[in-house]
């Protein structure tokens, strides 16, 4: 073998590793971290939209161009950056929760997407899951579907509402987990959230 195949091997190991480290290693972190917008976390007071009773803030999240949004969120509730761009993580007295943006495949529907993907790696992932409901909703006239699950950890049950609502682009998931003794009397607030987002792009 001549130096030079030697060093076209040598570049192609080298490429190979960087490639594996941003896509999938620690690095990966960096590169979604990089698509958070500062802005997108800083809340607005506001009492624009009147349907939420208790003190809110809005967020108008700015991190993916084509997919901006916007939601209004308790201000009791503690709000960070999620895991990648587009995202919150939210911390409630009664649960927690997450909204993020979410790719649905070109040759698949929203719909088709949560039932054939979703739901059964839900089943394969989620400790205890039972399906409670699911239901096609409608979220400021964009299509939107909701899923209620069971589910046990360290000998408690929780409940989980997770809906999908279609954009244009991609699609927005925002998922709820309350421990079941709350639920039902959470489940009016985790609605008039939800009511409250809006794609500011479409």
């Amino acid at each position: 073998m001549n130096k030079k195949v030697i060093l076209i091997f040598i570049l192609t190991i080298i490429s190979l590793i960087i490639l594996t480290l941003f896509s999938f290693g620690p690095l990966s972190i960096r590169r979604n971290a990089a698509g958070i917008n500062p802005l997108s976390l800083k809340p607005i007071q506001t009492a624009e939209r009147s349907n939420v009773s208790i003190a809110s803030s809005l967020y108008r999240n700015r991190d993916v161009r084509e997919n901006y949004y916007s939601i209004q969120l308790p201000q009791s509730w503690h709000v960070s950056a999620g895991k990648k761009a587009g995202s919150y993580a939210v911390i409630f007295s009664s649960g927690n929760g997450t909204i993020a943006l979410i790719d649905v495949p070109d040759n698949s529907t929203l719909e088709l997407f949560i039932l054939s993907q979703q739901e059964p790696q839900l089943k394969k992932t989620v400790l205890g899951y039972r399906r409670i409901d699911y239901r096609k909703l409608s979220i400021q006239g964009n299509e939107a579907y909701q899923l209620t699950y069971q589910s046990s950890k360290n000998k408690k049950i929780y409940e989980t509402l997770k809906t999908y609502i279609a954009g244009s682009d991609q699609a927005i998931v925002m998922t709820f987990t309350v421990k079941q003794s709350s639920f039902n009397e959470t489940t009016s607030l985790l609605n008039s959230v939800l009511q409250n987002f809006r794609w500011e792009n479409k």
